[in-house]
């Protein structure tokens, strides 16, 4: 008996060892594929104005607390457009992200662009505790010029008013890679995965 409990263990111990180092090969492959892949980022629409062309500007839109906002055109810093409904359950779960990524954000520019009546745009912004640190207009041309589909979208625009990077935001990584693809110059995946192949190419 102490012997087949004793082979039984051994089986068991070596059972669970072989299982460990697979588990340590399986994580070392996915950290290789998530190198390959890149930053995962907002979804990009090919629709609208293209990456590096200057976006539809607007003067004289009216924000959330009376402030007269400009979209686009040249500007001191970036400038963020984050296109949103009020019925979009999405777009309001962002707000409090969206509110500490404007304050933190000292040198950017933050505009949520939104379509709806003004009672719906009250029912959005209440509980939101949207105050001074970003602008939240009544802008429907704002999102037709720039052909906005579907709502979260993002847009961020360089300080001449062209396009780095937009897409889809369902959540704070999304946008938050709309500032990565500022910083970087890489405006999605598909456009690091296209340079990827040019140095490939270039290096064959």
């Amino acid at each position: 008996m102490d012997t087949i409990l004793l082979v039984a263990v051994t089986v068991l111990t070596v059972a669970v060892a072989v299982l460990f180092l697979m588990v340590l090969a399986l994580a070392r492959e996915i950290g290789r594929v998530q190198v390959r892949l890149g930053p995962l980022g907002a979804r990009m629409m090919d629709t609208g104005p293209k990456i590096e062309q200057a976006g539809p500007s607007f003067r004289g839109l009216t924000d959330h607390v009376g402030r007269t906002v400009g979209v686009g055109g040249h500007r001191d810093r970036p400038q963020l457009l984050l296109f949103t409904a009020p019925t979009c359950s999405t777009c309001k779960s962002l707000l409090p992200g969206i509110r500490a990524m404007a304050k933190a954000e000292s040198d950017l520019d933050i505009v949520i662009v939104s379509d709806g009546t003004p009672e719906e745009h009250r029912q959005f912004l209440a509980g939101s505790n949207i105050g001074t640190e970003l602008s939240y207009v009544d802008g429907r041309d704002v999102g037709i010029a720039y052909q906005v589909g579907t709502t979260p979208y993002g847009v961020i625009l360089d300080e001449h008013g062209k396009i780095r990077a937009k897409g889809l935001c369902n959540h704070m990584a999304q946008v938050e890679s709309l500032l990565n693809a500022l910083e970087t110059g890489t405006p999605s995946l598909q456009h690091l995965h296209e340079q990827a192949k040019a140095r490939a190419a270039a290096s064959a």
